[in-house]
C-alpha cells in the first residue's frame, strides 16, 4: 500500500512537467530530477518512461469521466451548476493543453485515442446539461454542440500566455469576462439573479492559484 501510495505522490510531482513539455525531450534522468528521488529509486516504482505515459493519461481520463457528475445533480442550483461547468472546462484545458494532445497523438496515439474517447463522453454530457436547461427554460435556446465547442475553443485562446500581453487582460480578468459572456448567452433574463458573480471570482481565483502553485 505503502509503495502504491509513493508512486502516486511521485506522478504528481511530474504532471506539470507533462503538462508542458514534448514526451520525447524527457527521458528517465528528467522524470527522477523533477520527482526529487534518484534514478535508482524510480526503477523501483516505475518499469519506464511509457509507464508513467500510460498512469498520466490515466489520470487525465478519470479527470474527464468524474467532472460531471455534479452536473445532473437537480438539488443544485442552475447557477452552481453552471459555475462547476465552467470551472471544470478551465481545468480540463490547463490539466490537457495542445501542447500535450498534439504531442501525445504523435507519440503515443492509442493513449491518445483513450483520451479523445474520454473526452467526446464529456462532451455528451455537457451537451445534455445544455439541452435540459432549454426544457426548463433556464437557457437560451441555444445549440448545445456549439456551445460545448465554445467553451473550449475560447478558454484555450484565454489561457495562453500571448492573449493577456495582445490584449492587455490578466489571466482572471480574461477569464471572468468570458464568463460573464457565457452567463448572459446563456440565462434567461429571470434566471440570472441565480448566478451569483462573486463566487465564481473565487473559485476562478482559487483555480489560478492551484494552477500556478
Amino acid at each position: 500500500m505503502k509503495k502504491i501510495e509513493n508512486k502516486y505522490l511521485f506522478l504528481d510531482k511530474i504532471k506539470p512537467v507533462l503538462r508542458k513539455s514534448k514526451f520525447s525531450t524527457i527521458n528517465m534522468d528528467d522524470m527522477a530530477r523533477h520527482m526529487d528521488i534518484s534514478k535508482v529509486t524510480l526503477y523501483k516504482y516505475f518499469s519506464s518512461k511509457d509507464e508513467i505515459i500510460e498512469m498520466f493519461v490515466d489520470h487525465c481520463i478519470a479527470f474527464l469521466q468524474n467532472a460531471d457528475v455534479q452536473l445532473q445533480d437537480e438539488g443544485l442550483s442552475w447557477g452552481k451548476r453552471f459555475h462547476m461547468l465552467y470551472i471544470q472546462s478551465l481545468q480540463c484545458v490547463l490539466y490537457m493543453p495542445d501542447i500535450l494532445l498534439e504531442d501525445l497523438k504523435s507519440v503515443y496515439p492509442v493513449l491518445y485515442d483513450r483520451l479523445v474517447t474520454a473526452e467526446l463522453e464529456r462532451h455528451r454530457n455537457l451537451r445534455r446539461f445544455y439541452e435540459a436547461g432549454v426544457e426548463k427554460n433556464v437557457f437560451h435556446p441555444v445549440n448545445s454542440t456549439l456551445s460545448v465547442v465554445q467553451d473550449d475553443l475560447m478558454l484555450r485562446q484565454l489561457v495562453e500566455p500571448s492573449f493577456a500581453v495582445r490584449h492587455d487582460f490578466s489571466l482572471k480578468q480574461a477569464l471572468f469576462e468570458f464568463y460573464k459572456m457565457k452567463k448572459y448567452q446563456l440565462f434567461v433574463p429571470d434566471m440570472l439573479d441565480s448566478v451569483d458573480d462573486a463566487e465564481m471570482e473565487e473559485l476562478l481565483l482559487q483555480t489560478i492559484q492551484k494552477i500556478s502553485y
